[in-house]
């Protein structure tokens, strides 16, 4: 019986881990943890401001991506089905303005509207900015319109 025997350098190196690979392949583990986390917390966050849409079956609420970002997005609460949650994506909060609409086909405040039947958002923030985060905040489909 003949056996052979391999003992290249190659074979056993690619099959030893160094603690170098060990450490970046920890060290990537630990940041998409960190980015899964602030991304939960995100779509968690408590809202800063709070209305209800005119026949009060909406709320509509502006949430800040965090305390110091100048990113926030729309979360619009159907009261009919609790766990109906639709968020738009990041926009600059300077252009926030909470006075709410409602019609029979959308709901909404100034620059968004939200439809009932799509279950979609309109989005008129002038300048508008997409940020690769709406991978992870908005949940809803949306059209961006020209002001």
């Amino acid at each position: 019986m003949n056996m052979e025997v391999s003992s290249s350098p190659m074979s056993t190196r690619s099959q030893v881990q160094t603690p170098e690979r060990i450490a970046s392949a920890l060290l990537l583990v630990a940041v998409l943890i960190a980015c899964a986390s602030a991304a939960q917390a995100a779509l968690h966050r408590e809202s800063q401001f709070s209305v209800y849409s005119p026949s009060g079956r909406f709320i509509v609420q502006n949430v800040s991506l965090a305390p110091w970002s100048d990113l926030a997005y729309i979360r619009v609460i159907d009261t009919q089905a609790p766990d109906s949650t639709f968020r738009t994506p990041l926009y600059d909060k300077r252009y926030t303005d909470m006075r709410s609409h409602e019609d029979d086909r959308t709901v909404g405040i100034v620059w968004f509207d939200f439809d009932k039947e799509q279950q979609s958002f309109e989005i008129g923030v002038p300048e508008w900015q997409d940020s690769w985060m709406n991978l992870f905040i908005s949940n809803t489909p949306y059209r961006v319109t020209e002001n």
